[in-house]
């Protein structure tokens, strides 16, 4: 067997590419990799980068419905154009990484059986990273396997766009797909077991976002599981509270499964669940030989962004002095139009952790903020939540929340006052403003208490 590797990676999605990337050609460490589908991952071919593009053509249309076929092809060039720039083969070999393509099962602490077409090959590393991502959960709704339904996965390789569909799911996946497919001209119903769509969102920001929807011409419906569905003469069949509806597509947008299951890792005492792999605070499993990141790991939040710090801060500790720990609070974003983001605790949650006396929630409507009131997006809301005066949350319904929840992000993680955040100026006109803004009021409302200190100068001369 050829001189073993310092690192073995299975999976080729955004943390995987992280991993390899700083492992071989920053570290100069010798890295073999392995991965079964299209390098780049969920990310790049059925997640953010098609379901944002497709949006973005619809947004550069804002006065009219955009040619459903041109918005498509735009989506595909798009997702094109990302994966040949950051995440081709060609890429990944320029890094000095020994690229394998098949499937993948660990025979051992150290070593993958790799299974393809030309045979079996075994790989043998000091470590091995598993960032083997997620697949999209089929909800057990009787019938439901006889239907040829999409996922993210399979939506984006359609060569044309769906006219009429019906989704079950209103999370992240399931509310851009709604909206984006709604704007280029399609029937869209999307269907809600829980009471709201995107349940784990502040309720107040979730209700303005389906009022949103739903003048894009999304048909929502909330709190109404589907109960049975049926394929038949290239027709879908769904079964409801109010009746059986049809369309021409069934997209599942019902949450995802880590895709760890296959890898053998029972027979190393590794329990291995769709949930995902434990992992300690380094990303380590019970192996410490074996990493788990992304996806792969259990109770981590199933975010592009989060794979790829927990990728980078796995490769440190692997190989660099020091211990290095996953961090516990991430960002968020649904990218809908106005984007809905969020960091940290919500209203509730603060309430239920601290005392409820010291937790604050302040907010900022967007009408408020110039720059939301001239580009016609003034629809949204600014929200902090503070306790004893220090910030633990935000939420933001804004065009470009994605960008400016990483402000209230690191006030978050260092424990940011809303008074220190109020001495920060805000670039004008910009929607970030609006925390400013926001912060500057509160502020404001401290000062008024001391006012009578201010006037002592008339006595005093």
């Amino acid at each position: 067997m050829a001189r073993p590797y310092d690192l073995v990676i299975v999976g080729l999605g955004p943390a995987g590419l992280t991993a390899a990337r700083l492992a071989s050609q920053e570290l100069g460490l010798r890295v073999a990799a392995v991965d079964g589908g299209r390098i780049g991952g969920t990310n790049v071919w059925s997640g953010s980068i098609p379901s944002k593009a497709l949006l973005e053509a619809t947004v550069r249309h804002r006065q009219f419905t955009p040619d459903a076929n041109s918005a498509w092809e735009s989506m595909l060039a798009a997702r094109e154009s990302v994966h040949s720039h950051v995440s081709d083969a060609a890429s990944v070999l320029d890094w000095g990484v020994s690229l394998h393509n098949g499937t993948a099962v660990l025979t051992s602490p150290r070593t993958v059986e790799v299974s393809s077409e030309e045979g079996t090959e075994t790989l043998e590393g000091r470590f091995v990273l598993i960032a083997t991502g997620s697949v999209p959960a089929i909800p057990t709704i009787p019938g439901i396997a006889e239907v040829p339904v999409l996922t993210n996965e399979t939506l984006y390789d359609l060569t044309s766009p769906p006219s009429d569909i019906i989704i079950i799911g209103a999370g992240p996946v399931g509310v851009e797909s709604a909206q984006a497919l709604a704007r280029i001209g399609a029937k869209v119903q999307i269907f809600e077991t829980a009471p709201r769509i995107l349940p784990r969102e502040e309720p107040q920001l979730s209700e303005r976002l389906t009022n949103i929807l739903r003048n894009d011409g999304v048909d929502v419906h909330v709190g109404e599981p589907i109960l049975a569905a049926r394929y038949e003469n290239g027709c879908c069949y769904v079964e409801t509270v109010r009746g059986e509806l049809d369309a021409e597509h069934l997209l599942v947008a019902a949450g995802r499964s880590s895709s760890v299951t296959s890898l053998g890792l029972d027979r190393l005492g590794i329990v291995a669940t769709p949930a995902g792999i434990n992992v300690d605070a380094r990303s380590r499993t019970a192996l410490t030989s074996i990493y788990a990141v992304g996806d792969a790991a259990a109770g981590r939040p199933r975010l592009t962004s989060t794979a790829v710090a927990d990728a980078s801060l796995a490769i440190r500790d692997m190989f660099l002095p020091g211990r290095a720990q996953a961090s516990t609070m991430s960002p968020w974003c649904v990218f809908t139009e106005p984007e809905l983001a969020r960091v940290g605790f919500t209203a509730a949650q603060a309430k239920e952790r601290f005392r409820s006396r010291a937790v604050k929630v302040h907010q900022l409507e967007l009408s408020e903020v110039h720059r939301a009131l001239f580009e016609g997006s003034s629809e949204g809301l600014i929200e902090i939540v503070t306790v004893h005066g220090r910030i633990v949350g935000g939420h933001i319904i804004a065009s470009r929340a994605s960008e400016v929840i990483n402000e209230i992000a690191l006030a978050v993680r260092f424990s940011v006052s809303i008074e220190e955040l109020a001495r920060v100026p805000h670039v004008y006109p910009t929607i970030a403003s609006g925390i400013g803004r926001l912060a500057s009021d509160q502020a404001v409302l401290r000062l008024r208490r001391l006012k009578g200190f201010a006037k002592l100068g008339r006595l005093t001369g």
